[in-house]
């Protein structure tokens, strides 16, 4: 059988054109036979890679933008390379193995994106955040970790009713990293503790002091220090959407590795 007759039997590419007989990589010829590319991209494992830069791609070319914006954003994008337009950017292309009609999605991927982002998440973040607040709250903690039990206990009851300092104490007696920083932890949002402890801050009111308890073969003491209530922001807004953002990226991703149909993309008004 030969190759032509073999690839009948596959199915549409998922940009819809026909497969070409090399992948080209240095200049002026090709290094790579589709074989070839096939059996590195599983030997790799660079499958989901190439699947997510396809779903960036199709995105990135379905999205509108104004006309205007388009040619400012490319010409920063020629400006920060350092060249100009002409000669010398068709020079830069064919040095980069691109296009001409790449330049428009280079330049303008990160607004496009934004936008997408923006007009998909916008009015579900609020939602969103009220939800996981509980997690994005931060705290400043003071944790100490020993592996003896009763040593626990007796820097517990030293803390509770001797006044003890506690960064003495764990600069002293902590077994972990702790100990550098006198037992001070964050502030850091409360789900990056342990689940253990992330339990006791979430209730917990500053000042607050727990006997102590086991979590993964250690007896913890921890003192919460500080609370720090999380708030709907620029910049927490902005992370919000990106997460929405990455989790819908590679759902797409997920159904292409599987072979399933992907959903249509939702449509975009022309600015």
């Amino acid at each position: 059988m030969t190759a032509a007759s073999s690839r009948e039997n596959l199915p549409e590419p998922l940009s819809g054109v026909p497969e070409q007989a090399v992948v080209e990589l240095g200049f002026d010829f090709p290094w790579l036979t589709l074989g070839e590319l096939n059996r590195l991209v599983r030997q790799q494992g660079l499958a989901r890679r190439l699947a997510r830069a396809w779903v960036i791609d199709e995105l990135v070319r379905s999205i509108p933008l104004e006309p205007e914006r388009e040619r400012q954003l490319i010409q920063q994008f020629i400006d920060a390379q350092g060249i100009r337009a002409g000669k010398q950017l068709e020079e830069w292309l064919r040095h980069q193995r691109l296009l001409e009609a790449d330049l428009p999605v280079l330049a303008t991927q990160s607004a496009r994106l934004e936008q997408f982002r923006r007009l998909r998440w916008g009015d579900e973040v609020e939602v969103q955040f009220l939800r996981r607040k509980p997690d994005l709250d931060q705290v400043v903690y003071s944790l100490l970790r020993v592996g003896d039990q009763a040593l626990a206990e007796e820097l517990y009851q030293r803390l509770r009713d001797d006044g003890a300092d506690f960064g003495d104490l764990a600069e002293r007696h902590a077994e972990g990293r702790e100990r550098l920083s006198r037992g001070l932890i964050g502030p850091l949002p409360i789900s990056s503790a342990h689940a253990s402890i992330a339990s006791r801050l979430r209730i917990g009111q500053p000042g607050q002091l727990w006997p102590p308890f086991a979590v993964e073969g250690v007896w913890v003491v921890v003192r919460l220090e500080q609370k720090i209530p999380a708030r709907l922001n620029d910049p927490t807004r902005s992370r919000m959407m990106t997460e929405l953002f990455e989790q819908w990226v590679e759902e797409r991703v997920d159904l292409i590795l599987a072979g399933e149909p992907l959903p249509a993309l939702p449509p975009f008004q022309q600015p």
